[in-house]
């Protein structure tokens, strides 16, 4: 794992507000009929110490993945830098470097405002969790079998998401039923291929790849708890497996 980038201010800055934001969006409503602010803020804290053990296992799962293909990880608020599109046949793009009340903005974080959204309009039950993203800095090696592609850049995303499943057996197994949702719904939200979504870096680099995760993480969330694990994963795999090739042979290669 590469110390440097675990520990560098950008990515400490920007972990400490995903932590911030997912723990707002799960303690939000605590579940209470009548608030009790003495109560809110216990569950608020607890919530706080699950999600960072969350954050920190899936930043684990990028890193040590990225180590081991010579590359760098870092985990980011999602969010807009800059903006393009057509206007009257002209060509406008901008980038946002705002500065509102002394405060520079260079990103706009629409995932966290539709996660807020939601949160206010739902009161709390909506947990939408892509509100973070893994960039990756490239290291070129002099060695061809080092040098990194799309494939290899997909397992990156994919174990920093597997290591949520990993944690989500281990919450099982203490019985931590609050971290077994938040690793949950992390998951799921992620997963999803839609732009900046760690779900479309993999669909666009693997498409093989997230066929097979995205039936996997369907049918293990599915039946999760309600079968014996052992049985669960093997079934899963093998779920998984068959819907991959046939994916790749009748449809990705047709």
């Amino acid at each position: 794992m590469n110390l440097k980038s675990l520990i560098s201010s950008k990515e400490l800055k920007h972990s400490i507000w995903i932590v911030f934001i997912l723990t707002l969006i799960f303690a939000f409503n605590d579940g209470k009929e009548n608030f009790v602010f003495g109560y809110w803020l216990y569950n608020f804290f607890s919530v706080f110490i699950l999600v960072i053990i969350t954050i920190l296992a899936h930043m684990i799962g990028a890193k040590l993945s990225a180590n081991f293909l010579s590359q760098e990880a870092e985990l980011n608020v999602l969010g807009v830098k800059s903006t393009k599109f057509n206007f009257l046949w002209v060509r406008v793009e901008e980038k946002f470097e705002w500065n509102i009340f002394g405060f520079k903005i260079k990103f706009i974080p629409i995932s966290t405002i539709v996660a807020f959204l939601l949160m206010i309009m739902s009161y709390g039950t909506i947990y939408f969790t892509a509100v973070s993203t893994i960039i990756l800095k490239k290291v070129h090696r002099l060695r061809k079998d080092f040098e990194i592609n799309e494939r290899k850049e997909a397992l990156i995303y994919f174990w920093a998401l597997f290591a949520n499943i990993i944690l989500l057996i281990i919450f099982n197994f203490l019985n931590i039923h609050f971290g077994v949702i938040i690793n949950s719904y992390f998951i799921i939200w992620n997963l999803l291929p839609f732009p900046g979504f760690l779900g479309s870096k993999i669909f666009f680099n693997n498409k093989g790849l997230y066929v097979f995760f995205l039936i996997f993480v369907l049918l293990f969330l599915l039946f999760f708890a309600k079968i014996n694990l052992i049985f669960l994963l093997i079934l899963c795999v093998f779920v998984a497996l068959f819907v991959m090739i046939f994916w790749i042979f009748k449809i990705e290669y047709k």
